[in-house]
């Protein structure tokens, strides 16, 4: 197995008011001088865009398990960060859960997952002085199907039954969505014959940087990065929604993710 590291940079002069899908913008490391952390975030929150997946290298365990061979990918991606649901004034104590998007996708090598055109994916959330990202991304083999795992995965869940999803009970949709994922992951996950985790790190953006090591926090767009050593922002450009070689124009041959933060439109 090889090693992957990640990386994760900062899009100059980019931004969801301003961005133009003609211009080519430049990329440094999220830790660059140039990028100037906003504390105003910290009271703001932030809404957190998921804008594109794209998968260049998938490794094929399959084959050296013996298990069939398929050009297909089907990718399960998750990010969990701290999400500040309540802040009660009587006693001033914040109601702290864990937030969970995950989503699948079905690829073929070489090719980037569709329906990544930009939405919201996280509302609300307030950094607790960082913003921890946990990125996971991992490749599912669904050749075995196990009739109980999915039937542990319903009950644990409660999948099929009535459940109210409106905005009046926000919190117990998150917990669904949280308690979802999690079973997905045990039931067909990374320890699964056949499962690959392609990505499995914890980033940290600051508004306040304190944290060794930890990246700048401010509204902009951000970009993942995988490869064996740090990456070099300086050999890409962002043009239209996509990481594309300087000289050659071509999309990275690489795997990466880029997502977009924007303060909160509605404070918590």
């Amino acid at each position: 197995m090889k090693t992957r590291m990640l990386s994760l940079g900062y899009v100059l002069n980019a931004n969801l008011t301003n961005y133009d899908l003609k211009e080519s913008y430049e990329l440094v490391s999220a830790k660059d001088l140039k990028v100037i952390p906003q504390s105003e975030l910290l009271n703001t929150g932030v809404d957190v865009g998921l804008m594109r997946l794209h998968i260049h290298d998938a490794p094929e365990r399959r084959k050296w398990l013996g298990l069939r061979e398929d050009k297909n990918y089907e990718i399960l991606v998750v990010f969990a960060p701290t999400h500040i649901h309540t802040i009660s004034k009587e006693n001033n104590t914040k109601d702290v859960i864990k937030v969970k998007y995950g989503k699948y996708f079905n690829i073929e090598k070489d090719e980037s997952a569709g329906g990544f055109t930009y939405k919201k994916m996280f509302a609300n959330l307030i950094p607790k002085g960082a913003l921890t990202f946990d990125v996971q991304l991992t490749e599912i083999d669904n050749n075995k199907v196990d009739p109980d795992g999915l039937e542990i995965l319903l009950k644990d869940t409660g999948i099929g039954s009535v459940l109210d999803l409106a905005p009046i009970n926000p919190i117990s949709y998150i917990q669904l969505a949280s308690n979802v994922i999690n079973r997905i992951q045990e039931v067909f996950g990374s320890d699964k014959a056949g499962d690959d985790p392609l990505w499995n790190d914890t980033l940290v953006i600051e508004a306040k940087p304190t944290i060794p090591g930890s990246y700048k926090l401010r509204e902009g767009f951000y970009a993942i990065v995988e490869g064996k050593d740090q990456f070099d922002f300086s050999k890409v450009f962002y043009h239209q929604n996509k990481l594309v070689d300087k000289w050659t124009h071509q999309e990275l041959a690489a795997n990466y993710l880029i997502f977009s933060i924007g303060k909160s439109i509605k404070n918590i």
